[in-house]
């Protein structure tokens, strides 16, 4: 039985390359090698992350286990299995770009609130915990208890996700944008986004405008 563990700790956006290295070797070792056992895979790894993301991130995402589950019907090819594969690696990772809407702990639940109002304004990490009346270590300990992430890395989420909707609007340059999203240079928000994206602004806009 294949352990997809490997795989859905690299799911977040900045490490999904990894996540899809990772995806290729257990599609194409030699006990994997047939078209039944791919889709097979495939499948599995869908549910995996479906679990995985309830428990570790408390996001439901039934929607995508839906929606990955059909498009593994019907007659499809080795290549068309690789690539629903793929597809499904990067649709759960992007759901991490998405901001979390609550915490069943109350302290949690009031920093979201607060970073997801003013998470392109400039808020650091001291500044939240002063919000909170709590030390940066403790709060940085719970928020990754809690939510799965570092402070920095649901930052770092927010303002790309905010960034992707502003690059769908043609005028916006990347100057503004990168003050939109609360980024300290331009440099920072290319660097950031790439990281977070696998693709820099400007490779990003240009596979809008191509698709």
């Amino acid at each position: 039985m294949t352990n997809y563990l490997d795989l859905a700790q690299m799911t977040r956006p900045e490490l999904l390359g990894c996540a899809t290295e990772i995806f290729e070797k257990i599609s194409c070792c030699g006990k994997t090698s047939s078209l039944d056992e791919i889709k097979r895979q495939v499948e599995n790894l869908n549910t995996f992350l479906y679990t995985y993301f309830l428990i570790t991130y408390n996001k439901d995402l039934t929607y995508l286990h839906t929606e990955f589950s059909n498009r593994l019907e019907g007659s499809l090819t080795e290549a068309d299995v690789k690539v629903i594969g793929h597809d499904l690696i990067e649709a759960y990772s992007n759901s991490l770009l998405d901001a979390l809407s609550f915490s069943k702990n109350e302290i949690i639940d009031k920093a979201l609130k607060i970073i997801n109002e003013e998470f392109s304004k400039g808020l650091g990490l001291e500044d939240l915990a002063n919000k909170l009346h709590l030390s940066k270590n403790y709060l940085c300990s719970l928020f990754k208890e809690e939510t799965g992430f570092t402070f920095c890395q649901y930052l770092n989420t927010l303002k790309t996700n905010k960034a992707k909707k502003l690059l769908l609007e043609d005028k916006k340059t990347l100057e503004y944008i990168s003050y939109e999203c609360g980024f300290s240079s331009q440099p920072h928000f290319t660097m950031t986004f790439k990281k977070y994206t696998g693709k820099t602004p400007k490779e990003y806009k240009m596979s809008l405008l191509a698709g």
